[in-house]
């Protein structure tokens, strides 16, 4: 029992460590804001999943920066994705939901100045659309970082 005990401390302290030194890390950079522009329509079924992916990514596991913005743009959904987006931004402050017609889309991407990207859920996977922000999020961070988050992983 006593071994148990030593271990879970162990353990403990072993988190609290990595938590101190990404909270230390961060304060030597400041990431480039990168935003991210999701346009849905009809995808009822992966929205969810989707941003609770990118939010324990981001936010909660700190693997990847928080992207700046993060627009969900639905293009007239006739199934449950506009309700399901509206409970997860009341869930999660980083997630915005906007409607818009599929012909004003060009003038809603005009409104971000630069370092958007977009991504169309109505032809990309969720596992590819979590991938690519995935992606973006990790280009965005500085190579020092990147050494210092694998070497705290591994």
């Amino acid at each position: 029992m006593d071994t148990l005990i030593w271990i879970l401390g162990l353990f403990g302290l072993w988190q609290l460590i990595v938590f101190v030194w990404r909270w230390l890390v961060s304060f030597k950079f400041v990431p480039p804001q990168v935003s991210l522009l999701f346009l849905v329509k009809d995808n009822q079924d992966s929205v969810e999943g989707l941003f609770r992916q990118l939010a324990l990514d981001c936010f909660f596991m700190g693997r990847y920066t928080a992207p700046g913005r993060v627009l969900v743009v639905d293009l007239g959904s006739q199934d449950q994705t506009r309700e399901i987006i509206q409970r997860l931004a009341r869930e999660f402050s980083f997630l915005h939901l906007r409607r818009c017609e599929e012909a004003q889309l060009g003038n809603l991407i005009q409104e971000f100045h630069q370092g958007v990207v977009v991504l169309d859920m109505r032809t990309l996977s969720p596992k590819r659309a979590v991938n690519a922000a995935r992606h973006v999020l990790q280009r965005s961070l500085p190579q020092e970082h990147h050494q210092t988050a694998g070497q705290m992983d591994a």
